[in-house]
């Protein structure tokens, strides 16, 4: 929980956004006319949020070694701001889920910023478990620490093309405390976007939903999850997930995986369920993530 109470200075929010917008020129390409789906956010409990409250995002077992992370994280080669990311991008296939004998069991497919080594993660992407026999699909969106949500009436079905992109907009100037209290604070701006490729959807999170005090921007991620409630979820069973068109943007460069200083994440589920992924592709910009 945020330990200040916001309040939106909206007229100020809604002109700061509109200016860092009109200055952001790269967007997630899709190869289809799309048309802008109106959906409605639902919280995610924290009862079954994508992560532990009390501990960072990635699990760390070992050296490229995750208990609930497969795929591929860029940490930071430097420090300080120069060396910052402000953009990362992928496509994905949506998976197909089997049963494994649990009564359910879970996998999330994203891109992101932050969370390899931070307390903080900036994500979107799509939810496939299954459930009382049969797969459950969705969209889903989460500025942790603080709750996800869940993006009804955006179509996610086993198979779909899903391209996802998050971007650091910048800062605008948010109002805070009430009474005496009150006075005003920088915070920093993304945009989520997801848009369903086969399906010819798009949706961007509303920049209400994705401003926030804490971030560090310090990794860029392509990630396959086993989501957890308290403590890491049994892994489901899923098919093959490909993923493609896998780009990351710092203040000083931009490019594939392959162009960075990458490491390749082997999930070792403490629930029972592995996963890894591939080497990537000649171009650095694709790869596998496997169930094993």
């Amino acid at each position: 929980m945020k330990s200040l109470t916001l309040f939106l200075a909206t007229g100020l929010l809604v002109g700061a956004i509109a200016e860092l917008e009109a200055g952001h020129t790269k967007s997630v390409q899709s190869k289809t006319t799309l048309s802008q789906v109106d959906c409605t956010l639902t919280p995610i409990p924290f009862s079954a949020m994508h992560h532990r409250q009390s501990a960072a995002p990635r699990l760390k077992l070992s050296q490229s070694t995750s208990g609930n992370w497969s795929g591929y994280g860029v940490p930071l080669e430097g420090s300080g701001d120069s060396d910052t990311f402000s953009q990362v991008s992928g496509t994905w296939n949506v998976p197909s889920v089997t049963g494994t004998g649990r009564s359910t069991t879970y996998s999330s497919c994203w891109v992101g910023i932050d969370g390899y080594s931070s307390a903080s993660v900036e994500q979107i992407g799509t939810e496939q478990d299954w459930s009382s026999g049969k797969q459950k699909n969705y969209a889903w969106f989460e500025m942790y620490p603080a709750g996800g949500y869940q993006i009804t009436g955006f179509t996610v079905n086993p198979g779909d093309s899903i391209s996802a992109q998050v971007v650091y907009l910048g800062q605008t100037t948010v109002q805070t405390g009430v009474g005496r209290h009150k006075g005003t604070a920088l915070q920093d701006v993304f945009q989520l976007t997801i848009i369903n490729n086969t399906r010819k959807q798009s949706y961007t999170v509303p920049t209400s939903y994705t401003t926030t005090s804490t971030m560090d921007r310090s990794s860029a991620e392509w990630i396959v999850e086993a989501p957890s409630s308290g403590k890491i979820l049994p892994l489901a069973n899923f098919s093959p997930v490909n993923f493609s068109e896998c780009y990351a943007t710092g203040l000083i460069r931009s490019g594939a995986i392959s162009d960075w200083a990458y490491d390749p994440l082997t999930m070792v589920d403490p629930s029972g369920g592995e996963a890894a992924p591939s080497a990537l592709s000649d171009d650095g910009t694709a790869f596998s993530v496997t169930h094993e």
